[in-house]
This record gives structure tokens, sequence and C-alpha cells, in this order.
């Protein structure tokens, strides 16, 4: 299936970013590159001059970069450090390398294997594009709790990935609030000209700081004290719950980790699923209510086992 132009562009600046992250690269060399790579759908020999510079320009704007050209008229990334220290614009570059890769490998694509991704990464380019325009897109979505999609306009302030899902965190106009908004509930996205002012305080990271997945939150975040056995433990050390997660205890038989967090639906749930093997330890409140859900649970559990 074809690409639309804006989804094909961005690939492009992927591209671009991704081969001069890779070190200093002349002109010539980029044309070469260009010319043998598989997201050069029109098989050009080489990268027309406009382009590159248009694409260059594209590319520092949206993922706040600067190219350089040393003395041997290489180009290169200014502080590639902070590159290198991007979350996002690092997966980008090793998802688009491991895009390339088995696109030049077509016999290694049955042999390695994806968790299937719910659907609207398409709506990502125009989404992304609107963030570094600070223009408002019409979108039509449509929630869970709605029978039919409706039609509206956003203000696209940032955008996250929790648990294979793209979100996206707009102020609507029309609610007067800022709103998360799952890609896969989106059903199409329209750009506008009506321009916006992003807010001079707002930062995406401290927004989402204290909470667990996409659920910001003005709550105040507690220390949360769990137990959990050697075994669960491993898993917790290798891939944190939260940032703020630090191992204060450790034996052979269980660790005790503590959170920084707002004691959220969302984070409690994402504890019950390690069942007997975990305990909340304090605060007493959460304690509590991990305690009365689990018993809620078994209660439920007893009473189907009576009617079978």
């Amino acid at each position: 299936m074809k690409k639309s132009s804006t989804a094909y562009l961005f690939e492009c600046y992927i591209w671009l970013l991704n081969t001069i992250a890779r070190g200093p690269i002349s002109r010539a060399a980029i044309d070469e590159k260009w010319a043998h790579s598989s997201v050069n759908e029109y098989k050009q020999d080489y990268l027309p001059e406009s382009n590159f510079h248009r694409w260059k320009s594209t590319v520092e704007m949206l993922f706040d970069v600067h190219i350089k050209c040393n003395a041997y008229n290489e180009y290169y990334i200014e502080e590639a450090s902070d590159l290198r220290g991007a979350d996002l614009r690092l997966r980008l570059l090793n998802l688009m390398s491991i895009d390339s890769l088995l696109k030049d490998s077509k016999e290694l694509s049955d042999r390695i294997l994806f968790e299937p991704v719910p659907s609207g990464e398409k709506f990502l380019p125009p989404i992304i594009e609107a963030m570094r325009d600070k223009t408002a897109i019409e979108m039509t979505y449509q929630s869970f709790t709605r029978q039919k999609p409706a039609t509206f306009i956003v203000e696209p302030y940032c955008l996250k990935v929790f648990k294979q899902r793209w979100y996206m965190l707009a102020y609507s106009p029309g609610l007067d609030k800022a709103m998360i908004y799952s890609l896969d509930r989106v059903h199409a996205v329209e750009s506008t000209k009506q321009k916006y002012k992003l807010p001079k305080d707002f930062n995406a990271e401290a927004y989402f700081k204290n909470t667990y997945g996409v659920t910001g939150t003005d709550e105040v975040p507690e220390d949360i004290e769990i137990c959990i056995n050697a075994m669960q433990a491993n898993y917790l050390r290798t891939l944190p719950l939260h940032s703020s997660q630090e191992e204060i205890e450790r034996n052979d038989d269980y660790s005790i980790f503590r959170f920084h967090v707002v004691p959220s639906y969302e984070f409690l749930q994402e504890l019950r699923k390690y069942g007997s093997d975990v305990e909340v330890i304090s605060p007493e409140s959460v304690r509590a209510e991990f305690r009365e859900d689990t018993e809620s649970l078994y209660r439920i559990y007893k009473q189907m086992e009576s009617w079978v």
C-alpha cells in the first residue's frame, strides 16, 4: 500500500537523521546511501540538493538538533550526545534502523517477530507536524463510552507510548481542559491553520512525572513500598515500573521497592498482576485498598465456584 505524502516525508526525515547521526558524512556519501536506500521509493541516483536542505531544516526543527558541516565538507550532528540521550529520538532512530535492515534483508522477516500494536501510528505524522507548527487539528474520535464517533478541534501538547499504545495529550477548547486521547480510537485527523499557544510552563515529562501510565493528575504522590519475592524482583530491576523506583532492601527471599507515585487505579492494577508474590507494605491507606480489592476478587471467585 502506497504511503501518504506526509508519512513518506516523515520516513525520509528519519532516514536523513539516522544517516548523519552515525558520524561525519559527505554529501557524496549521503547520495550513495540514498541511491541504495529502501526509503528511496523513486529510485533516484542521488538526493537532490533542494530536498537535502529542506529535509535538513525540517529535521533540525522537528528533532531539536543542529546539523553542521566541518572543514572537510562532512555533515554531523552538533553535540550528538544530546541526541543519544533523548529517549524519543533514540527510539525513532532505532526503529528506523531496524526497519531498513528488515527491508534490505527480507529473508529474515519471518524470523523476527513483533507484538501486534493497535492501529493509530498512521496519525503520528500529522499530529507531530501540528505539534511542531503549533496548529490545531480536527480529529474524529470515538471513545469506548460513545456509540458514534465525534469530530472536534484539539490542540496537541504531547505524545506518549504506554503498553504498546500511542496516546496524545491535547487541549480541548470545547471542554476547556487537557484530555488524553488514544490514537487507536482516532478515525481521522485533518490539519488546520488555526494557531495555538502552548502554555509556557508546560513540560510533558513533568506532567506525567508522578503518575503511572497516561493519567495525568493533580493528586499528591505518595511513597509506596511493596515487598515482592526474589524471582519477581528480577523483572522489576530490569524493567522498572516507574522512574522513581528504588530498591531499598534485598535478600535471598524477597526485595522491598519504594515508589514516589500517585496510587492510581492503573498503578495498583499493575501490582496485582504479580498475584500472591507481592504485598503492599505502606502507606496503610494504599495497603488497605489493595487488600480490599484482593479480598473482593476472592469473594467473586468463591461465588462463581458455587454456581458450578
